[in-house]
């Protein structure tokens, strides 16, 4: 996997800073297990519950390579984490040492955001499969996420690639876009 340099932490787009999509994100990725984005190896939870500002995109807990489909309306930017964290100080400077990782939409590397050590506040549902108490987290979050202006319309092809800790993320997308 060829590394790209992360950008520092800094606002990912106009509307949201890293405690903020991080908390968007930990609260859509932290589903009950059975409906949960991350751990689903078809796409078919990919639209649910999405916030309104950025579509989401998910990694893997790790395993095998996913491919997922998923239907995105026209005009939203997305937001996908390579390689993400929420955990504590510590846990995260551990997580971030030689975290790497690659995103390519339509063969093309878009730009990686690294965040480091980032308070943030998420709310976890019953049954998610991280373990994770229900209710309002307060967490400390990192990790390297690519944020990609709103694709055009039609069928794209979305890779994502990232290692972090020993935690390998190995997904790629079929994004049909204008899909509404």
């Amino acid at each position: 996997m060829a590394a790209q340099p992360p950008t520092a932490q800094s606002s990912t787009s106009d509307k949201l800073a890293p405690a903020d999509f991080q908390a968007r994100w930990w609260t859509w990725a932290s589903q009950p297990s059975g409906s949960n984005p991350v751990s689903d190896t078809s796409g078919r939870f990919c639209m649910r519950d999405q916030p309104v500002e950025v579509w989401l995109l998910a990694g893997s807990l790790g395993e095998a390579p996913v491919e997922r489909q998923c239907r995105v309306p026209a005009s939203k930017p997305l937001l996908a984490p390579v390689v993400n964290l929420a955990s504590d100080v510590a846990s995260c400077e551990t997580f971030m040492k030689g975290a790497q990782g690659e995103v390519l939409l339509d063969g093309s590397t878009q730009t990686l955001t690294k965040v480091s050590a980032t308070p943030f506040t998420f709310e976890a549902r019953a049954g998610n499969p991280y373990g994770t108490s229900a209710g309002r987290i307060n967490a400390v979050g990192c990790g390297l996420y690519a944020w990609i202006p709103a694709p055009a319309s039609g069928e794209h092809e979305l890779v994502i690639r990232g290692l972090a800790d020993g935690k390998q993320v190995d997904v790629r997308y079929k994004l049909i876009v204008g899909a509404d």
